[in-house]
Formats: C-alpha cells, structure tokens, sequence
C-alpha cells in the first residue's frame, strides 16, 4: 500500500448506528480499495434522537478509519424543517472535514458516493480554487424512468456542474450509466465499475444443510420495487400445482408485514421471515438455497446477485436495471416484471431439474467480475486515468 496517497470518501449513504445497513456496498467499496490505497471515510447523517446540534465520532471497521458526524434531524416534513435540514447537512460537511483534519493530513483527493449532496465539499473548495480533486460513483437507481425521483431544475443544474467538474465518474451498470447520460450527466471519463462482493461469500465452498427444493429471497422489502407479494403469489400458484418447495424471506422493510400476511392469505406451508440478518447469517440464508429470487419491478446492481453468484447459487431475476448484465443462462433464468406466471415456471423448472447450474463455474465467473481486489484494481486505473500517480 502506498504510504503517500490517501483518498477520503465522502458518501451519500454509508452504514452507521441508526441504519446498520444502509450504503453498505459503499462501505465494500472503501475496504476493497483500502486494501491497495490508504482510504478513510467521511459521512454526515441526521439523527433524529440527538440533543445536541453535531456530534462528531470516530471509528475503525474492517480496517478502514471512518468518522461520521451526526447532526440533529428534525422529524417534521414541512418545508422550514427540510430547509433547515438541509443547511445543518452542508454547514456539517464543512465543520466534520475540520474536525477531520485536526487530526489528519490533508487526502489527497476525494471519492464522492451517491450523488448530488455528498459532493457539496470538494466542489465547492474547488470552485474557490483550493486544491480539491474529486472522483464520482453513482449507486441511485432515481434516474431509471420507473424510479423517476430525479427531479426539479435546481437539483439537475448543480448534479450537471458537480460531474463536470469532477475528475471522471463511474456507475455500477452500463444501464444506470445510459440513464444518467440521457439526463445530461456526461463525462470524458465515464466508466462502469461494479459492486464488490465481499471475500467471506468466496471463501464459503460447501452450501451447508442440503435443502430440497428450497429457495431464498433477499432485500429490504422496498414498497414499490421489490414486489415480495409477486414472489408469494408465484409460490402459491406452485402450491396449488402440487410443487414441494421451502422459501426463506431474508430481511426487513415497508412490505414486511405485507409479505406475512401474504403467507397467511396464501396458506403457504414452509415460508419463513429472518428479518434483518447480515455477514454470516447471509451467506448461511443464500448458500443454502437452491436458487435466489428476485422479482423486482426496478433496480440498478442488486449487491445481492453478486453475493448469491459469488457462493455459486443460480439467481432467477427480473429483466431490469443492471440485471441483465449479470444474469445468463449458465447463472440463473431472466422473467419479465409482473409476470408472476413465468416466475413461477421458472422456479418450477429449478424443482424439476428441467434446468441446472454448474456452481463452481458460477462461483469461478463471479470472482473474476466481483471481487474485492478486482475491483481494486479498475479503480486504481480510473484515478490513474485521471491523474493520479499511484
């Protein structure tokens, strides 16, 4: 690892103590890169429990030193209060990197994750002629069409000046690329770089209790997007149809309840809830499984398809977002969105072996697309390509 180059991230999203999950593939990204390059993290996030204005914390996960600065986020959603929200957030970004550089040297360029806000920092230093080099991942799936939740000319005008003034950009798709291109966020330097699946997916090569016939579902149950109903529905259609099966709903969200209830509406047999559960319990939930289900009715990379392919287990997904790239037919069965109908012929054909899957060949495709230090390395020739002498 090089002693002279420190890059500090600045995300969007980021894991910490009131959502321990969310913008985890960020938290991935930093530990692979980490691994290559010294990287620290920055993260601002409201907290609406707190006394106190700001609270700045430091902590070291997995290696990477991370600080957090926490400021007072109101509960209300009227305007004065998401205005007030908002300059807390960007006063914040400015005192948390002094905070930080009390007790740190200066990075030697920034990683903005997730648009626009995260970025307010080094572009702003720029735009004042400091020296603040900075490099964009986007993650967001708002400017797909079925998100749609990339709006208003103000917040389009900054995200257009922030990517321009960046040293080069990468997304996690070449679909959530085109999407941003067709939104007029374009760049010389314009690439794709994927998520990361973490070293303990690899690492497992048995798949633990050999279930029959039994599949696995994971994600945060989003209202809207995941359609967790549609994957019931596609079960009970295989219940009626006289099919064994067994499915476990991994996670927590909006639709969780609905989901239960659904498998109380359906009378469904074996359909089992973890709720939240990550590291171990995830690789246990999915290598166990003879396939993972994902019905979404959009999305851009889902983390959990390279985590299912990283253990070897076919994925049976929707033709949306970023999954295309990922799924073929030595991995797992692509069916339209909302045709709850091919969903479930396509889980049929898994429970008769009509179709199957060589796992170690999925498991050997995958680290060579999703692995830690692979992914290392495409970011190193992205900040190389930018300047950076590494």
């Amino acid at each position: 690892m090089s002693s002279i180059r420190k890059i500090l991230f600045l995300p969007g999203w980021y894991p910490n103590k009131t959502h321990l999950s969310v913008g985890s593939f960020v938290r991935s990204h930093a530990e692979a890169i980490n691994s290559k390059i010294k990287v620290d993290v920055f993260y601002v996030c409201g907290d609406e429990n707190m006394k106190n204005i700001y609270r700045f914390e430091k902590l070291i996960v997995n290696g990477v030193d991370t600080y957090i600065l926490y400021y007072r986020k109101s509960k209300s959603k009227n305007a004065i209060a998401q205005l007030f929200k908002a300059i807390l957030y960007s006063f914040g970004q400015f005192y948390g990197y002094y905070k930080y550089r009390k007790s740190n040297s200066k990075p030697s360029f920034f990683h903005v994750h997730v648009l626009t806000r995260a970025a307010i920092l080094p572009y702003i230093m720029k735009r004042l002629g400091m020296k603040a080099d900075y490099y964009i991942t986007e993650h967001w799936s708002r400017y797909l069409p079925q998100d749609n939740s990339y709006q208003g000319f103000l917040r389009k005008m900054f995200t257009r000046s922030v990517v321009s003034h960046s040293k080069g950009i990468t997304a996690v798709s070449e679909n959530l690329k085109f999407h941003m291109n067709r939104h007029g966020l374009q760049h010389s330097d314009f690439r794709v770089i994927s998520n990361v699946a973490l070293d303990i997916f690899f690492e497992r090569n048995e798949r633990g209790r050999d279930k029959h016939n039994h599949f696995v579902h994971v994600s945060n149950f989003a209202a809207n997007c995941k359609n967790v109903a549609g994957i019931l529905t596609a079960f009970k259609k295989l219940q009626d149809e006289k099919y064994s099966f067994s499915l476990t709903m991994v996670g927590d969200g909006h639709d969780f309840e609905l989901a239960k209830q659904k498998v109380v509406e359906y009378n469904l047999k074996d359909v089992q809830f973890t709720g939240f559960v990550y590291g171990e319990d995830v690789v246990n939930a999915i290598c166990e499984a003879n396939a993972l289900i994902l019905f979404s009715n959009y999305e851009n990379q889902p983390v959990v398809i390279t985590e299912s392919l990283s253990l070897g287990v076919p994925v049976i997904a929707t033709t949306v977002g970023g999954i295309p790239e990922m799924i073929d037919e030595t991995n797992g069965i692509l069916v339209e969105p909302n045709d709850v109908e091919a969903l479930s012929k396509a889980i049929a054909k898994v429970i008769t072996k009509e179709v199957s899957f060589d796992r170690n060949k999925i498991k050997e495709d995958a680290a060579k697309k999703y692995k830690g230090d692979v992914i290392a390395q495409q970011f190193i020739e992205f900040y190389r390509a930018g300047g950076v002498n590494i």
